[in-house]
């Protein structure tokens, strides 16, 4: 019998109107094809407690996403059923998530089809179930049954603070990788690229303004954002010392900066070189743009293609925002062509599996040109100054 199944979720992030937020809600959708979708929204004439009141349904199933800016594995929602059909003294079942995995195994994904293929292994695990730790919670399943029972807090996603720890269950081997963190990032990884002694530093697309908030207590400096997002600017703005909000090819800033960061955003340029012309122009004389770049020549990019496999996603290397795409030298070329020279190149190496690295050998000894340290870079950090 298959019972049927209700999804609340809630679309009132600052980023709700987000293409890499819609996308992810309709893979969720397409998830779960056969579900009624009850979705709280920022102009819902109901509190999101009174619209889940109204629409819970008499039998079958209850999924509460919290913001559906996440991935689920198609073996996440049988597995939770599964177990609470079996354990009828149970009230929620969550799955697994990236940073709790780490016991099990590594989440050694970087495209959708590695995705796939890592949740299908971790599907196939036999590590037991586990009583609720008090992690916080984006997604989890209850009966119909159950949910009647209970009052809601005003919150309704705060369901499970109200529930017996010993009523919850944690299943291993579901899997859902959660990025609702996305647009908090402090970028921890890109601080040591930053130049040293710096005393003003402007971060564009910076978002809430993790990063330059981070800069701003190791450097003991002036920092300055740039956000077109205006919902992710008013969070951004008690952060900085100034913020423009705005599209940085029309804006006019009249400091000058020591380091400009540009992170994770060049690729979402039509024109790239039209956004480099413009920041070295709000450089002091001596001054550093500071990139970071995803490269697309990255093995498991590769490893995809040979598959037949280019899948969109809401974040990564394949985000559906991405415009244009780089290897090294392609990164390279364009700085070059903009008036600027690199003086730091690091490369976020991640190896290249055994597997692979036996089938790049043969193509090699075919004749084929393999770049391996191209292919071993996740990601590239580059420091640029006006060519002399």
């Amino acid at each position: 019998m298959n019972e049927p199944l209700t999804i609340f979720t809630s679309l009132t992030a600052s980023y709700a109107d987000t293409a890499e937020l819609q996308l992810s809600l309709e893979m969720l959708q397409k998830a779960f094809p056969q579900a009624t979708w009850i979705t709280h929204t920022l102009d819902s004439p109901l509190s999101i407690k009174e619209l889940i009141k109204k629409n819970s349904p008499a039998a079958g199933y209850v999924l509460f996403i919290k913001e559906p800016a996440m991935l689920v594995s198609e073996e996440m929602y049988p597995l939770l059923k599964k177990h609470l059909m079996k354990n009828p003294g149970i009230l929620a079942v969550m799955p697994n998530d990236p940073p709790n995995v780490l016991k099990i195994a590594a989440p050694n994904y970087y495209t959708l089809r590695g995705f796939e293929q890592f949740s299908e292994a971790l599907a196939q695990n036999d590590t037991a179930c586990t009583v609720y730790d008090g992690r916080e919670c984006w997604i989890f399943l209850m009966s119909a049954h159950s949910l009647a029972k209970l009052d809601l807090p005003d919150d309704p996603f705060q369901l499970l603070q109200q529930m017996p720890a010993e009523q919850i269950t944690i299943i291993s081997k579901a899997y859902a990788h959660p990025f609702y963190n996305y647009y908090n990032e402090t970028r921890p990884d890109i601080l040591p690229f930053v130049p040293q002694n710096i005393q003003s530093l402007l971060d564009i697309g910076c978002s809430r303004g993790g990063f330059a908030a981070t800069v701003k207590k190791k450097f003991n400096c002036r920092v300055a954002g740039l956000e077109i997002n205006r919902h992710e600017a008013k969070a951004a703005k008690e952060k900085l010392d100034a913020l423009w909000i705005g599209d940085v090819l029309t804006l006019d800033i009249p400091e000058r900066f020591d380091c400009i960061s540009c992170l994770d955003v060049l690729e979402h340029m039509p024109y790239p070189e039209k956004l480099l012309t413009k920041i070295t122009q709000w450089l002091k004389p001596d001054g550093s743009i500071l990139l970071n770049v995803p490269n697309v020549g990255f093995w498991a990019v590769v490893e995809d293609l040979l598959a037949g496999r280019w899948d969109y996603v809401p974040v990564g290397i394949l985000c559906n925002t991405h415009l244009r795409f780089y290897t090294q030298h392609s990164l390279q070329e364009l700085l070059k062509s903009c008036g600027l020279t690199v003086t730091l190149l690091n490369k976020q190496i991640i190896p290249i599996p055994d597997r692979l690295l036996t089938g790049f050998k043969h193509y090699q000894e075919a004749g084929l040109k393999i770049d391996y340290e191209n292919l071993s870079a996740n990601a590239f950090t580059v420091l640029a100054k006006r060519a002399q």
